[in-house]
């Protein structure tokens, strides 16, 4: 096999660029953008206001800049078409970013998978929407998508495969060589090669030619062989699972589980796309228990529907609709209508997969009709009835509603808690306001605070206002929810008298390499003091505050030469643990202004051969005298 040329590489690389070039400009950003944060500090992350909002609108760009790209390729829009759409895609994500939060709550992380589902599947069904008016199906669309699936698995196999062997050599050059690699190095090979490489091989294997992909090919004998024996087995096998439980609830007349929906759907999904992959050789003379089994197979999944209906509907009733839910009844529904046209077109159209599963995505992501407004709506009814039924209100209002109903039940106590915690995560208490008269407002100083340290005051607020008491998750019938904690008073010296105090199991063996570690800081009558582990341990320093706050150093412990002398009595074998007797593990240090006498269980010494430095862990206990 010849191996490509630098000048063929170069020659194909460019070709990308001019082809797809919105595409890696989107992977350029994501690429710079991670690289950048790699550098920067937990918090300095937290400080970037744009991060979220860039990194999603660039996510979002890869799949519609490219589905615009392609479909104007399949069918040979005119430049100034093509460019206007895409001009579009970027007004769109310019929207996003504009609207995109600086921190993503729930609600927000949501939307943007909707979106980046329905973009991918966008490029799946783009360039072939013509077929959506066929009677049958052509080849070009299923080998088109066959191509696109394949080169996503091979750009993966080879960004991790290089990513692995980088990392090996960098691994291999830091020990070999001594070299001080940081580990943001490895971060930014991983960034560098999962999007701008991994998208620039991906784009290279985009299929060109459309019209080479309507002829007839022979089919993959593997997978055929995959789909055959590995994953319609698992379907059947799924299948007898979900049926016996079928039959046992028939039999026992009592109410499916919960999860059983998210089961189902998996089954369905697995179920379909099993009959896409063998969808190409499915009229053959010797396949035809592959148009058998996908009869039988759509007509086999109304029951678990209805299964799942009854699930979700149990769950609707009783606590009210919510995104997850939403998500459910849009798939159940949209399955359900699948089951019903292929059993119809008998298999035919399967463009209409991915083109309908996009519209849903793309409807179910914003709007009145979306998941969030309806989730939202429903929640509100469920603290309307709540409200109603157990006589909370007054005036329309729940202010001080606890003190009205002071035994509401645990039930009642539970859904209300759910509700409050549902719009504190979303950050959307004001939808409450309407069931309030106190007006509900987040402290100017907590604007800029992380969305956890937002949302635990805006829920407190809401029990505050209402007078009603929080659930406790972990209450029960027999357990009064009440939470009881009894302690003494606990202080970090104890007093001995005349002067000495006792320091008890100091945390002397943490390790910071580069600042002093304070181990302790109390206040006793002859003032304030600490107690600090300098960098790398080598000496405990005891300070006091000054009455102009200043931190005066006023006896300082050598515990570097204290190691060394036990390692000159013990001598010296590369590692090496001695057992000691206690009194050889007593320090006393002390001037005129105090002593301290230290009880060490452990003292521990290590030499980095790589850059000579010492390090010096210890922990134990301490008595203080205060002149």
């Amino acid at each position: 096999m010849k191996l490509p040329s630098l000048q063929h590489l170069a020659a194909e690389a460019a070709r990308v660029v001019r082809r797809f070039p919105l595409t890696l400009l989107c992977a350029a950003v994501l690429c710079s953008v991670g690289i950048y944060t790699n550098h920067l500090s937990n918090q300095g992350k937290q400080d970037l206001e744009w991060l979220f909002p860039l990194l999603s609108a660039a996510g979002l760009g890869l799949s519609g800049t490219l589905a615009v790209a392609l479909t104007a390729e399949r069918y040979q829009w005119r430049l100034v078409l093509r460019w206007g759409a895409l001009a579009a895609v970027l007004g769109l994500l310019t929207v996003w970013y504009a609207v995109a939060p600086a921190e993503p709550n729930p609600e927000w992380g949501a939307r943007l998978a909707l979106l980046l589902l329905g973009a991918h599947l966008t490029v799946a069904a783009g360039p072939y929407l013509s077929e959506l008016r066929r009677s049958a199906d052509t080849p070009g669309f299923w080998r088109y998508n066959e191509t696109l699936f394949l080169r996503i698995l091979t750009a993966g196999l080879y960004s991790g495969v290089l990513f692995a062997g980088c990392a090996l050599a960098l691994v291999a050059v830091e020990n070999l060589f001594f070299v001080d690699i940081k580990p943001r190095v490895y971060a930014d090979l991983f960034v560098v090669l999962g999007s701008i490489f991994n998208t620039w091989f991906f784009l290279a294997g985009v299929p060109r030619d459309f019209a080479a992909l309507e002829q007839e090919i022979s089919y993959p004998k593997g997978l055929k062989v995959f789909t055959q024996f590995v994953l319609l087995p698992l379907v059947v096998l799924y299948l007898g699972i979900l049926y016996a439980y079928l039959g046992r609830i028939l039999l026992l007349q009592a109410l499916p589980q919960g999860w059983v929906s998210m089961l189902v759907l998996a089954l369905a999904v697995a179920g379909i796309f099993a009959l896409l992959l063998i969808h190409p050789i499915r009229h053959a003379a010797e396949n035809t228990w592959i148009r058998t089994f996908g009869r039988w197979f759509y007509l086999a999944l109304f029951p678990l529907l209805g299964l799942l209906a009854v699930a979700i509907g149990t769950r609707i009733r009783a606590y009210g609709i919510t995104e997850e839910r939403y998500f459910v009844l849009v798939l159940a529904a949209w399955l359900f209508g699948i089951a019903i046209y292929f059993l119809v077109r008998r298999g035919q159209g399967i463009i209409w997969i991915p083109a309908s599963l996009a519209v849903v995505a793309f409807l179910a992501a914003g709007g009145p009709w979306g998941a969030f407004a309806v989730a939202r709506r429903s929640q509100l009814n469920q603290l309307s009835e709540i409200s109603a039924q157990y006589g909370l209100l007054k005036a329309g209002k729940l202010d001080g509603a606890g003190k009205r109903v002071p035994n509401l039940p645990k039930e009642a106590r539970k859904r209300i808690s759910s509700i409050f915690d549902f719009f504190a995560d979303r950050e959307a208490v004001d939808k409450l306001q309407p069931f309030f008269a106190t007006k509900i407002v987040l402290p100017d100083s907590l604007h800029n605070k992380p969305r956890w340290a937002r949302t635990y005051p805006q829920t407190k607020q809401l029990y505050a206002i209402s007078g009603l008491p929080e659930w406790n998750e972990y209450g029960t019938d027999a357990i009064d929810d009440t939470h009881f904690s009894f302690t003494t008073e606990h202080s970090d010296a104890q007093s001995l008298g005349e002067g000495r105090y006792w320091l008890r199991t100091l945390d002397l063996s943490a390790y910071q390499k580069l600042k002093d570690i304070n181990q302790a800081e109390f206040t006793i009558r002859e003032g304030t003091f600490q107690l600090l582990k300098t960098s790398q341990g080598r000496f405990l320093e005891l300070r006091q505050q000054t009455a102009s706050n200043v931190w005066k150093p006023i006896l300082i412990m050598n515990m570097a030469a204290f190691g060394d002398s036990l390692i000159e009595r013990s001598g010296n074998s590369g590692f090496t643990s001695v057992p000691l007797p206690t009194q050889q593990l007593t320090l006393h240090f002390r001037n005129e202004q105090a002593a301290l006498h230290l009880y060490l269980r452990y003292i521990n010494r290590t030499k980095n051969q790589s850059d000579n430095s010492e390090e010096y862990t210890y922990d134990g206990d301490a008595m203080l005298e205060v002149k």
